[in-house]
């Protein structure tokens, strides 16, 4: 998948910290009305769905336009029931993705949201998973690294609440991520996607081929400003980090407005 453009309105913050003892990887989506960027944005968020083959293809198999079948069959509409909140909720985890991938330089499989049962229906399972192999032929290394990430939005609230509730279910990732990743060995086999899939298998089996894993909790928000120290306990609750997870904050101003903007360029 080729890098998209809005990749440079993602700024990174520093210094930031959770309860006053936690790393925060920051990051403000810092954009503009830029027509030909948000094209381009909209352009790779219909990519995450269905690849240009198979929309040609299942659009002409239907007798529509390739605006038509997507507004019908792949992208979440803003007045259908879910829609909003799918679109919330895909547009988090493809930027969540977008980061690891092209700021982080993970492999990042693309088949949560691609060819899905229905257009406002979310996957079960870990949100986003991304991998690095340590040597260049790929073959099994402990200092490979695996990531699993869990990714809650709220992008017409400017709180911490994502963010919160990205740290609590993280925790769940432990014990379905095994699932999951079977789960994206399969579907990439049924893109056609071999080399990947057989990549993704190389995480399966841990006890024979160990390798590293980190759990980001990534929260996403309409938050214009971060807090240097970010504090989300309340009545005293203590905010459990386990080792190796990893923290991830993502904000912007109206971030619902601007992904509304760009889903319903997604027409092409």
């Amino acid at each position: 998948m080729n890098k998209p453009h809005y990749i440079d309105w993602l700024i990174e913050e520093k210094g930031v910290v959770l309860e006053g003892t936690h790393e925060v990887k920051s990051y403000r989506i810092d954009y503009s009305d830029d027509s030909e960027v948000i094209d381009d944005w909209a352009l790779h968020i219909r990519r995450n769905y269905i690849n240009d083959q198979d929309l040609t293809e299942s659009a002409e198999l239907n007798g529509m336009t390739i605006e038509q079948y997507l507004k019908k069959y792949v992208i979440p509409q803003k007045g259908e029931k879910l829609g909003a909140t799918a679109r919330s909720g895909d547009i988090a985890e493809i930027v969540v993705s977008d980061l690891l991938e092209f700021v982080m330089g993970y492999t990042v499989p693309r088949y949560k949201q691609m060819n899905r049962s229905g257009k406002n229906n979310s996957e079960h399972g870990t949100d986003v998973i991304g991998y690095k192999f340590y040597k260049k032929d790929k073959s099994p290394n402990e200092k490979d690294e695996l990531v699993a990430a869990e990714v809650k939005a709220e992008l017409a609230s400017e709180g911490y609440g994502a963010l919160k509730k990205a740290i609590e279910d993280s925790r769940k990732d432990e014990y379905r991520l095994a699932r999951t990743i079977e789960y994206c060995r399969k579907k990439l086999r049924n893109q056609n996607d071999f080399n990947s899939s057989e990549e993704v298998a190389r995480f399966l089996i841990k006890p024979e081929n160990n390798y590293k894993i980190t759990y980001i909790a990534a929260g996403v928000s309409s938050r214009t400003t971060v807090d240097d120290n970010i504090i989300i306990s309340t009545d005293g609750e203590e905010v459990k980090i386990s080792y190796g997870q990893a923290i991830f904050f993502i904000h912007g101003r109206k971030l619902m407005e601007l992904t509304h903007k760009i889903y319903e360029r997604c027409s092409r």
